[in-house]
């Protein structure tokens, strides 16, 4: 069974670098909830998740494919609520893939070099040189499924309609064509109630994360179909 990933990424991150302190708060927030995951909720096999920076996102992988996806669900809305309440906005989605270290295919320079580095940078003369070390259709799935052009705008999870079926108990979602779009703000069950205090994240109830979410979107310049996606699938007026 493929192993299942999650892909997420800061929401208007781009357009609002420049802007202020906000969208650097945010991948620190998301940053931390993995660090915080990862070490304290899932240190040994079976469990352990693998976590890689691709820009302002990060793709995380599970170590081996489960038939639920109790485990990538939690994980995910675990880090969507830990940007929310840091004034951030996240989008995610669930797969499944492989992913593996490719390094043994790049050109012998670059794998001598890399072998020989330090953080993950290797000199190129006076510069520094940074690779990603792994890559497949894990990364590939889920990236693709964020950022497709049927994928609503928002600050959503999103994992393909055939998958449904996979999300835990306590995750309502509201399909779309092939996609179902997870109603995270609202979800309950104990796996992620365990997450969430096992890794010391801040576990708002749904009135003050509608509320961090409606001040998100009077502080920013939002698309209609972004403020309206978000109302719909996170269903602000319920």
């Amino acid at each position: 069974m493929d192993r299942w990933s999650v892909y997420i990424d800061i929401e208007g991150f781009s357009a609002t670098y420049a802007l202020g302190s906000q969208p650097l708060v945010s991948i620190g927030a998301l940053m931390t909830g993995i660090y915080n995951i990862g070490s304290r909720c899932y240190r040994e096999s079976p469990d352990r998740i693998f976590a890689h920076q691709l820009g302002d996102g990060f793709i995380i992988v599970g170590e081996f494919g489960w038939p639920d996806l109790t485990q990538a669900c939690s994980i995910a809305i675990a880090l969507l609520r830990n940007v929310l309440v840091t004034g951030g906005a996240a989008k995610a989605a669930i797969a499944a893939g492989e992913l593996a270290d490719v390094t043994g295919c790049y050109p012998p320079v670059i794998r001598e070099a890399h072998g020989q580095a330090h953080g993950g940078a290797f000199s190129i003369g006076g510069g520094l040189m940074t690779v990603l070390p792994v890559m497949g259709t894990a990364l590939i799935n889920a990236y693709r499924l964020l950022h497709a052009d049927r994928t609503p705008s928002g600050p959503l999870l999103v994992v393909r309609r055939s998958d449904a079926p996979r999300l835990p108990q306590g995750v309502s979602s509201i399909e779309d064509h092939d996609l179902a779009v997870v109603d995270w703000l609202h979800a309950s069950y104990d796996h992620l109630d365990r997450l969430l205090k096992e890794a010391a994240l801040l576990s708002p109830n749904p009135q003050q994360m509608k509320l961090a979410v409606q001040r998100y979107i009077a502080a920013n310049a939002l698309s209609g179909n972004w403020v309206a996606n978000s109302r719909r699938y996170l269903r602000l007026g319920a």
